[in-house]
């Protein structure tokens, strides 16, 4: 995995679910394969970096959780933003997506580093874990 930050990108901070939608909707809405995008924010929901996407099939993506740790280190990022799309058009989580996330939020916890939302799209609408009660 790589982490990209364009120069229009330094400082966004994504405070909000919306504010992460409008960073990760140009990247993930309307594409064929399911594709992971990963933000790394500092305390204040400023951006870091963003992990290059990673893309998986039209049933899925492994999560690479090993990658996205080492990347939230490096960066020293205190929290990640997951998202990603679902091909099919339904933004519902899938009890993949659930177990993944679960997974991912426990190496992460070991390092103090929270997932502050994992993001869903699909069909042009977006699900979010924090607000469906998920994380």
């Amino acid at each position: 995995m790589a982490v990209i930050l364009l120069p229009e990108q330094a400082g966004t901070v994504l405070g909000s679910s919306a504010d992460a939608i409008m960073l990760f909707a140009p990247l993930l809405e309307n594409l064929t394969s399911e594709v992971l995008q990963i933000a790394h924010v500092d305390p204040a929901g400023a951006l870091l970096g963003l992990s290059e996407a990673i893309i998986g099939d039209q049933d899925g993506v492994d999560l690479p959780i090993r990658g996205i740790v080492r990347d939230a280190v490096l960066l020293d990022a205190s929290g990640v933003i997951l998202a990603h799309n679902h091909p099919s058009g339904d933004p519902t989580p899938s009890r993949a997506d659930l177990g993944a996330t679960r997974r991912l939020g426990t190496a992460l916890r070991a390092l103090d580093i929270r997932i502050v939302d994992h993001l869903v799209c699909g069909g042009g609408h977006w699900r979010s874990f924090r607000a469906l009660g998920l994380l």
